[in-house]
C-alpha cells in the first residue's frame, strides 16, 4: 500500500489566564498563564511517491543511477551511515520496483533487510514479506512489487516513530530524499524537462519539512552533521524564484479533488546545474561513508 508519511512533533505553548480577586480600587494586570498543545505536521514524500511522476513522463530505467550494494558490512560501520544508506537503498528499491525490475528489486530488498537487521528495524522485514516479494517477482506483478516496496519503507518508518527513534528516522528520510533527488536530476532531458524540473523545484518545500523535523533532534551529533551537510543543497533551493498562477480544481472519479496553481517555485537552468552538482556531491559523501 502506498501510504503518505506525515512526520509530527508537538510544540507546547503555556498560556493560562489567572485573574486574582483584588480590591476594586486597586488596578491589577491579569497574569497570562494558560496551557495548550499545538501539533505541527511536517509532510515528506516517500521515494515511491516522488517516482509516481514516471507514469506521466518519458523516462527509462537506468541501473547506473543506483547505489552499489556490495560490501555493506565493511562500508557502513556507524549507525549514522547505516541509517542514511537504508534510506538510499529504499529509494533505489522504489526506482527499480517502479519499472518492474525484478532482480534489481530483490537485490535492494535484501540490502535494506540487511541494514534493517543492524538498525534493529526487524519488524519491517519478516519472512512473510520476503515470501510475498518473491511470489510477485515470479508472477511478474509490477504493481504489487511497487506497493510492497512502499509498504516496507512505511513499516520501518512506523517502527522507528513508535519506538521514539526520531534521530535514526530523520537520517533514513534524508538518505531516501537525497537519493531520490539524485535520480530525478539525472533523468532530466529534452523530452521531459518541464515535468521533471517542476517536481525537482517542489523539493524546496520538502527540504523545509525535513529541516523542521530534524530540528527536534539536532542535539544529536549525527543529525546536526547531516543538517550541515545539506547546506549546499539548501543554498540552491532556498533561492528559487516564485511565480503565481490561477488556482484550478479538478474533481477525480473517486470524489477527491486536485488543486493546481497558486505559488510555484521556478528553477532556472543555472540553478538546476548547481543543484544537480550539490546533490551528486552529497550523495557521493553518503554512499562512501564520508559524512
Amino acid at each position: 500500500m502506498n501510504k503518505p508519511i506525515r512526520i509530527v512533533f508537538s510544540v507546547f505553548v503555556m498560556v493560562l489566564l489567572v485573574v486574582g480577586c483584588q480590591p476594586t480600587e486597586e488596578k491589577t494586570e491579569p497574569v497570562i498563564d494558560d496551557s495548550s498543545e499545538v501539533s505541527v505536521t511536517f509532510q515528506v514524500p516517500t521515494p515511491n511517491e516522488l517516482f509516481t511522476l514516471f507514469d506521466q513522463v518519458n523516462v527509462n530505467f537506468n541501473s547506473d543511477l543506483l547505489s552499489s550494494t556490495e560490501n555493506i558490512e565493511q562500508k557502513y560501520i556507524s549507525n549514522k551511515n547505516k541509517a542514511l544508506c537504508f534510506g538510499v537503498f529504499s529509494a533505489d528499491l522504489a526506482f527499480a520496483a517502479n519499472f518492474g525490475e525484478a532482480s534489481e528489486s530483490l537485490k535492494y530488498f535484501s540490502a535494506i533487510r540487511n541494514l534493517g537487521d543492524q538498525l534493529n528495524v526487524n519488524n519491517a522485514f519478516d519472512q512473510v514479506v520476503f515470501d510475498r516479494i518473491e511470489k510477485n517477482i515470479d508472477q511478474n506483478n509490477n504493481d504489487s512489487l511497487f506497493s510492497l516496496s512502499s509498504e516496507t519503507y512505511y513499516n520501518a518508518y512506523s517502527y522507528l516513530k513508535e519506538n521514539d527513534r526520531g534521530s535514526a528516522l530523520s537520517l533514513i528520510i534524508v538518505g531516501g530524499w537525497v537519493e531520490s533527488l539524485y535520480i530525478l536530476t539525472n533523468l532530466v532531458d529534452e523530452n521531459n524537462t518541464n515535468d521533471l524540473l517542476a517536481r525537482v523545484a517542489d523539493q524546496r518545500l520538502t527540504l523545509e519539512n525535513i529541516f523542521g523535523f530534524m530540528a527536534e533532534y539536532q542535539d544529536d551529533e549525527d543529525v546536526s552533521e547531516v543538517m550541515e551537510a545539506l547546506i549546499p543543497v539548501e543554498d540552491v533551493l532556498y533561492n528559487l524564484d516564485t511565480q503565481e498562477s490561477e488556482i484550478s480544481t479538478q474533481v477525480n472519479e473517486n470524489g477527491t479533488y486536485n488543486l493546481d496553481g497558486g505559488t510555484e517555485f521556478v528553477l532556472s537552468k543555472e540553478q538546476f546545474d548547481s543543484l544537480k552538482d550539490a546533490v551528486a556531491n552529497l550523495r557521493s559523501s553518503i554512499v562512501s561513508s564520508e559524512i
